[in-house]
């Protein structure tokens, strides 16, 4: 995940929503917001995603999904994320469990954290890239 070291890592419940509509856009997902549940940790949303049958993507499979669309690679904190330098993008939760190999031979992204970067987080990773 891409945040600085004084930040909460958890988006608020706004970001949240934000992340899944530019998943959504991306991606050409249909994940709904359908409301909020009351926890004891507070109130967390709760969303409907369209079911994914397949296999996690191989190690070697996920970086050619992203490169092969125009993202930049670029490690962070030991984990492989993705940066689009036009809409000032990453995505990162890029692991095997979030991009699923389909029986059609395309992969879904069905988790990872996509949102949009400015200031010296934009500094940084235009800098991991150039590496």
């Amino acid at each position: 995940m891409i945040h600085r070291p004084h930040e909460e890592h958890k988006a608020s419940p706004v970001a949240y929503l934000e992340r899944w509509n530019l998943h959504n856009e991306i991606f050409g997902d249909q994940v709904i917001f359908l409301g909020a549940l009351e926890t004891e940790a507070g109130l967390r949303p709760v969303i409907r995603q369209p079911a994914i049958d397949g296999e996690p993507a191989t190690d070697e499979e996920i970086p050619s999904f992203f490169t092969d669309s125009g993202w930049l690679p670029f490690v962070i904190e030991g984990n492989l994320a993705f940066f689009d330098p036009e809409r000032n993008l990453v995505i990162s939760g890029t692991h095997r469990g979030n991009i699923i190999l389909m029986a059609d031979g395309l992969h879904a992204p069905i988790d990872p954290r996509v949102q949009p970067i400015s200031g010296s987080l934009l500094d940084t990773v235009t800098n991991l890239c150039a590496s």
